[in-house]
């Protein structure tokens, strides 16, 4: 290794991203050779657009460094993202790039390609800056030693690392053995830095019992999601009780981009050709930040059944010709 890369991997030094690149290329337009840009919108000043690229976004220096007990520090988190990452890869093109078209003639996915999604998402939900903050003000720690602004970053992470580590596979499991819906709308949606967004339970303190009992919404591109819908919507429509694929109607599809903006940290981001601004805007107050001093009551949001029960018909495959 060289001086200069042996320089960038210095502990705390790497630029971590909190989004994987990887996701946010589904809302972004291919200029060339590992050139993504997309349109990025921060909280503070929403109505003002910035043209970005994927690699220059949703990251944080030395997001996922930590130190090990014996104060070694590591860069083991970034690590298993990236693993993650790439096995989730190709199960999001079996989803996105399906040549039947919107949604594809695939659903539910395979066992193996269904798990890694599942992994996946469950590790956006802990990893993001929203978490880390959730963290923190729940649970402040000590005084930190006199020590070195460097050193007391990566050893701040620490707490969160753990907290990652403790509940990740737990909550893979409570994802992947819940019903997926596969939906299309004709509304623009946007994604953020706290991508898979859980209904009315965002920052509770139990994650897990939280992604057990709420809807949760993950967008997959600027007009395809995944919705996991709660017990009680499974209750009322068998449809709902098994994997299932659905045509949303842009008002609905307006609902969802609201939700997404109300539980982003401090960005948003959509497609460039595909702004959700031309048809919505901002409306009321969003989630909460406790850390930040803000203490307003939370939105709350009630899907009724019927707005998700449009059902595309299941697809039948043409007679074969005789031989």
């Amino acid at each position: 290794m060289g001086k200069a890369s042996a320089g960038k991997r210095a502990a705390g030094r790497t630029r971590d991203h909190t989004v994987p690149q990887m996701y946010l290329r589904h809302f972004a337009e291919h200029q060339g050779r590992r050139r993504y840009q997309l349109a990025l919108r921060r909280i503070r000043d929403i109505d003002r657009p910035i043209p970005a690229m994927t690699n220059n976004v949703l990251a944080e220096r030395g997001f996922y460094w930590g130190t090990t007990l014996d104060g070694v520090p590591h860069h083991d988190m970034e690590n298993l993202f990236t693993e993650l990452e790439s096995e989730a890869a190709d199960a999001f093109k079996a989803v996105l790039d399906a040549p039947e078209g919107a949604l594809p003639r695939q659903w539910p996915l395979p066992p193996g390609k269904r798990l890694h999604i599942a992994w996946w998402m469950a590790a956006q939900i802990l990893r993001t800056t929203r978490q880390r903050k959730r963290l923190e003000h729940a649970s402040p720690g000590p005084e930190r030693l006199d020590v070195p602004p460097e050193i007391a970053a990566i050893a701040g992470n620490n707490p969160h690392l753990q907290y990652i580590v403790e509940h990740l596979a737990a909550l893979a499991f409570v994802l992947f053995t819940r019903p997926w819906g596969l939906g299309f709308t004709d509304m623009c949606l946007l994604t953020s830095d706290v991508p898979v967004v859980m209904f009315n339970h965002h920052d509770a303190v139990d994650q897990l019992a939280a992604a057990a009992v709420s809807d949760i919404m993950l967008p997959l591109d600027p007009h395809r999601l995944l919705f996991l819908p709660n017990p009680s919507m499974q209750a009322a429509d068998p449809r709902k009780r098994t994997d299932h694929r659905m045509k949303i109607p842009g008002s609905l599809g307006m609902l969802f981009v609201g939700i997404a903006y109300d539980a982003a940290d401090a960005f948003v981001i959509h497609h460039p050709a595909h702004d959700p601004w031309r048809h919505w805007k901002p409306d009321g107050p969003r989630l909460p930040s406790p850390w930040d001093g803000q203490d307003h009551a939370a939105p709350t949001y009630l899907l009724e059944r019927r707005w998700l029960a449009e059902h595309p018909p299941p697809h039948v495959a043409p007679p074969r010709r005789p031989r």
